[in-house]
């Protein structure tokens, strides 16, 4: 059986927040980010994902389960020669290597066509190899650039890719 993807709204939110702070951990392996004083990952308001019909944003889910998220930006959050960016791809650890991404992102490009970015820092090879992997596999033009973001005061490296789809 393949991944699904589900749109992520209001009625679903707190089970989106709750995986996007576990999500928030796994990144700070990256992102150099520390817990708050709560014990928690501190967060943004997350909320416009749900609420902005501009954002996109789905749970991955396999067998019934929820097992991880996907969120596509549009205009105006993204660069004006681009269409849709893949903000965060996130799979539980448990189903990770079966091809559960690879699936749900195969779904977001044929529900969203046009010009995409993505981005991830460097330093998560794992990301780099796994958007390097599938869009080779899609056989279309590539443009990637490096680039830098600032984390709590911490200077990062990040890889960046465009490309479109039909």
């Amino acid at each position: 059986m393949k991944a699904t993807i589900q749109p992520i709204t209001d009625t679903n939110k707190e089970q989106f927040e709750n995986l996007f702070n576990y999500y928030l951990y796994e990144l700070s392996a990256y992102s150099q980010e520390d817990v708050g004083t709560k014990g928690i990952y501190e967060m943004e308001d997350i909320s416009p994902y749900y609420r902005d019909e501009r954002l996109h944003p789905y749970f991955i889910t396999f067998n019934g389960k929820i097992v991880g998220f996907i969120l596509v930006t549009s205009p105006p959050y993204v660069a004006q020669e681009v269409d849709y960016s893949v903000q965060e791809l996130f799979v539980l650890p448990k189903y990770r290597g079966t091809n559960i991404a690879k699936d749900a992102v195969m779904q977001i490009l044929k529900l969203h066509s046009g010009r995409y970015e993505v981005g991830m820092f460097k330093s998560n090879v794992k990301a780099v190899k796994f958007w390097t992997k599938l869009i080779a596999a899609l056989e279309i033009p590539v443009s990637a650039e490096d680039g830098v973001t600032e984390v709590q005061g911490k200077v990062l490296q990040t890889a960046g890719m465009k490309f479109t789809v039909a």
